[in-house]
């Protein structure tokens, strides 16, 4: 979930900018919510101050605040509390992206409300998309999460939930994810999904399987179990028996 922030002092231009986004969003299902549009800094600072994460666009009006050092002060705090965040700036004074790269505040872009409304608007929607690009890497770069998509929404869940994932069979990069608390289908495929996570293995040409998660293996049977009753298995491969063995030693600590 990407948060959007909208500060904007101008009350025309702060329920346009943040109708268009709501707008837009909806209409793509894009895995956002505005959390807060304001004109009062304070309320700014205090959200940045009380936010548990850094999954945040936050579009500024350079305007709203008495002079164009305030802003770049403004940036500084948010760079503070959230160091990964994206901020957006939306101004009228050619000088502010200059003071920006001086403070080395990092932007995701830099909006001139000199451009015409059709211009501001396409910015807008890249900079979203290039946000939610951002907060997917960073999810995917994870090793704790397993991230996979829905539509056009991502999730992800703890890598010590995963069991295994598992091909549907007669379907082509569509495979079931079976954890703890939830099976569910997506669109990706075995090969991609083990080369992500080095907890993961082949266990067999249909099955990936978390060696985190594996309860017990039985090499006679060629099963791994991941409950202490053994309901949950999956096979294991004889050709992969071997390699099996030092890869859940390794993820164990017992090479």
């Amino acid at each position: 979930m990407l948060e959007i922030i909208i500060l904007e002092d101008s009350r025309h231009h702060l329920t346009w900018i943040s109708n268009f986004i709501k707008r837009y969003t909806e209409f793509e299902e894009l895995d956002t919510s505005i959390t807060l549009v304001t004109s009062d800094v304070r309320s700014i600072q205090k959200f940045v101050k009380m936010s548990n994460h850094q999954n945040i666009l936050f579009f500024l009006n350079a305007e709203s605040l008495a002079s164009d050092l305030n802003i770049i002060e403004l940036g500084k705090y948010i760079r503070r509390w959230l160091p990964l965040a994206s901020l957006v700036f939306i101004n009228g004074h050619d000088k502010l992206s200059t003071l920006i790269l001086e403070h080395r505040l990092t932007p995701l872009d830099c909006i001139s409300k000199n451009k015409n409304v059709d211009d501001i608007e396409d910015a807008i929607r890249e900079d979203i998309n290039i946000a939610l690009g951002l907060v997917v890497s960073h999810m995917k770069n994870n090793p704790e999460k397993f991230v996979y998509k829905l539509h056009t929404r991502y999730y992800d869940i703890p890598m010590s939930e995963v069991l295994y994932i598992a091909s549907k069979p007669n379907h082509v990069n569509r495979v079931v994810l079976y954890a703890k608390n939830i099976i569910v289908e997506i669109n990706d495929s075995l090969s991609s999904i083990e080369k992500r996570h080095q907890n993961l293995f082949r266990s067999h040409k249909g099955f990936v399987i978390n060696l985190m998660s594996v309860n017990y293996f039985d090499i006679r049977l060629n099963r791994v179990y991941f409950d202490v009753d053994n309901r949950i298995w999956c096979p294991l491969s004889v050709r992969k028996k071997q390699h099996f063995k030092k890869a859940w030693q390794r993820i164990h600590g017992l090479n």
